[in-house]
């Protein structure tokens, strides 16, 4: 998928008796290190898979969309987007950049300069970073890792949330067939992902400031409703995090005590 990349593993990690770098060049390599995103891509990507088929769309859009959009989050909230049929391009336009524009941060902390290959092998390495596989290759040495090594855990990665959703699809097809409208009950499977990612965030790092932003934005654009209603929602909470942010901020002893939090 790349040509050789001939620069030497670093070996000075020897001294004082410390461990030498992990290899980090084969696919074998990107094989074992992948295993974690293998398994969630493929649990999520069943549920993703399904919940297409439960909004009334065909099943080899799941493959398409994972293929070229590739945004976990973004796929899930696309379903409804269009199988409503009604949402303008721009409001969906709009609505993508909110949700996936932190990728293009991504892109800046990646290591591109070990991507030895053709033009079609970097851009696909740009386009295959997402929020797990940046933070497995972010903890990584980048000088230990091959180019090989970078794209492999990409594709990897890639081809299970592929076969993920379209494994979901064809077995949400397969149950649709079986128990008719009824399927559209897996549409509550959206709500749950989103809870269960809240309910573990809000375990991770409780914060009421954040919370109360997320319900005022989530019901004002429930309030508005229709097509407006996910965009409202996502410029109230995308406002109010960088208020939130600044006011805290610009509060007198703020960065003392985030600086005493840091040494704790």
């Amino acid at each position: 998928m790349t040509e050789p990349d001939t620069t030497p593993t670093p070996t000075g990690t020897n001294e004082a008796g410390a461990p030498a770098a992990r290899r980090m060049q084969t696919l074998a390599d990107a094989a074992r290190d992948a295993v974690p995103i293998v398994v969630g891509y493929v649990t999520l990507g069943l549920a993703a898979g399904m919940l297409l088929v439960a909004e009334g769309l065909a099943w080899w859009w799941a493959p398409v969309w994972s293929l070229v959009i590739y945004s976990g989050t973004m796929q899930m909230l696309l379903v409804p987007l269009a199988s409503a049929g009604g949402e303008p391009l721009a409001a969906i336009a709009l609505s993508t950049g909110f949700v996936s524009g932190r990728h293009v941060f991504y892109g800046l902390g990646f290591p591109l300069e070990r991507v030895r290959g053709r033009a079609l092998t970097r851009l696909y390495a740009v386009h295959a970073i997402t929020d797990e596989v940046y933070a497995l290759l972010a903890a990584r040495d980048r000088r230990a890792m091959s180019g090989r090594y970078l794209v492999g855990v990409e594709a990897i990665s890639h081809a299970s949330w592929v076969s993920g959703t379209t494994v979901g699809a064809l077995a949400g097809t397969a149950l649709a067939s079986a128990v008719g409208e009824r399927i559209e009950l897996l549409g509550f499977v959206l709500t749950s992902l989103f809870v269960v990612l809240a309910i573990e965030n809000w375990r991770n790092h409780p914060d009421i400031g954040v919370l109360c932003v997320g319900l005022v934005a989530g019901g004002v654009g429930l309030a508005i409703g229709g097509s407006a209603a996910l965009l409202t929602a996502l410029v109230i909470l995308a406002v109010g995090l960088v208020g939130l942010y600044a006011w805290r901020g610009r509060r007198p002893g703020a960065s003392a005590s985030e600086s005493g939090q840091r040494d704790s």
